[in-house]
């Protein structure tokens, strides 16, 4: 009865301890890349720093969407782009930006010459 009554004790209180959309005024929109320049076709991994989001909405400025936490893309073209990442909770939203620029596919210096 004891162990009982601490397992649902730590229940309680485990489930006050977490972070819930109540606490939107915490709402915080935020991710990271690895670098702000890469090259086109190359993936670019987006690591989600959000805090009490429940769900997201990505924007990758070249016509794609993402609605996971930490979505993967890449560009088939070069350019500047403007990553949006929107996050919710209840009524409540907030977004962050971040800029990167995608260059040409670089040649590879130690390709061969060609024979004639």
């Amino acid at each position: 009865m004891k162990k009982k009554f601490i397992f649902m004790l730590m229940a309680i209180v485990a489930i006050f301890a977490m972070p819930s959309c109540d606490d939107s005024h915490d709402l915080d929109a935020y991710f990271t890349t690895e670098y702000d320049e890469y090259e086109v076709g190359e993936v670019i991994y987006f690591e989600n720093q959000s805090s009490h989001a429940e769900s997201y909405y990505w924007e990758f400025d070249d016509g794609y969407f993402s609605d996971r936490a930490n979505p993967e893309h890449y560009y088939t073209e070069p350019g500047t782009y403007t990553i949006w990442l929107t996050v919710y909770c209840d009524d409540e939203s907030d977004d962050f930006k971040k800029v990167i620029r995608i260059y040409p596919k670089s040649i590879n210096e130690t390709q061969p010459e060609s024979q004639e």
